[in-house]
């Protein structure tokens, strides 16, 4: 049973995956024929910004529903719900403090505005419903997937369709923000799951932290090690050529990425 339940996992998953960077490479194909390099080189730092931000800040909510005794327990998923809206709207509030700082360090006064749009899909992606994660635990992965490839449609639309109009980086931060209120919407609507809704249990928070605190370490360890390049570069090179680097660096550790997912 647990070999078939494998075998089931690992189909859908690669299918998810592949499905999806496939949506994702094409769009990224016609925008390069519709934007300048310097727009997916801002993108590069702003999209390195926030993952920085949300693995600094990371307590591994979504593993902790799906291996705790309680992932199914509507308190503690509502628990989990509220840490994960509190953490979403704190990480906009320092993204609006770091934003000036971090245009001023990189010579770009663009990133001054363009950091606090975009990282409103850190207060969307919030109020995700936890059933994105309890679809996980039950191996619900054939509904997973329809969900994911629906968000990267959706998100590549709005880049184009913005893009049509206005050849600027902000055509990304579009695409950004049209597939995070996607993905909150259908992630009520589509998916199986107790309706999220503010609570607060001590013995939820208790469990979320211990196990999250080890996941903290993971993805800080993760972002020095996957992303640091762009840091680096974003510095030491024009934004034109890091907006190349990024891309080729996306398509580069494809495989790796892919083997990831599927573990």
């Amino acid at each position: 049973v647990l070999g078939k339940l494998a075998a089931r996992g690992a189909f859908w998953t690669i299918i998810s995956f592949g499905g999806g960077q496939t949506i994702r490479l094409l769009g990224n194909l016609a925008l390069t024929r519709l934007l300048f390099e310097e727009a997916f080189g801002l993108m590069a730092l702003v999209t390195v910004f926030q993952i920085g931000l949300g693995l600094f800040s990371d307590i591994g909510i979504g593993p902790s529903i799906i291996q705790s005794d309680r992932g199914d327990d509507r308190r503690f998923l509502n628990t989990a719900w509220t840490i994960q809206v509190g953490r979403g709207l704190a990480l906009y509030v320092i993204t609006l403090v770091g934003a000036a700082p971090f245009a001023r360090f990189y010579g770009e006064p663009e990133l001054r505005l363009l950091l606090p749009v975009t990282a409103l899909t850190l207060v969307i992606e919030g109020f995700n419903s936890t059933s994105l994660h309890t679809a996980q635990r039950h191996l619900n992965l054939k509904q997973l997937t329809g969900f994911e490839l629906t968000c990267a449609l959706a998100g590549v639309v709005g880049m184009l369709t913005w893009a049509a109009f206005d050849r600027s980086v902000w055509a990304l931060a579009a695409g950004g923000l049209v597939g995070s209120l996607v993905r909150l919407l259908l992630s009520h609507a589509m998916l199986p799951g107790p309706r999220n809704g503010f609570d607060w249990d001590t013995d939820s928070v208790r469990r979320l932290v211990t196990f999250g605190r080890w996941v903290f370490l993971s993805t800080l360890l993760s972002f020095v090690v996957n992303f640091s390049d762009r840091l680096i570069f974003g510095k030491m090179v024009p934004v034109a050529m890091l907006g190349v680097y990024s891309i080729g660096a996306s398509l580069a550790n494809m495989p790796n990425t892919a083997l990831s997912h599927v573990a």
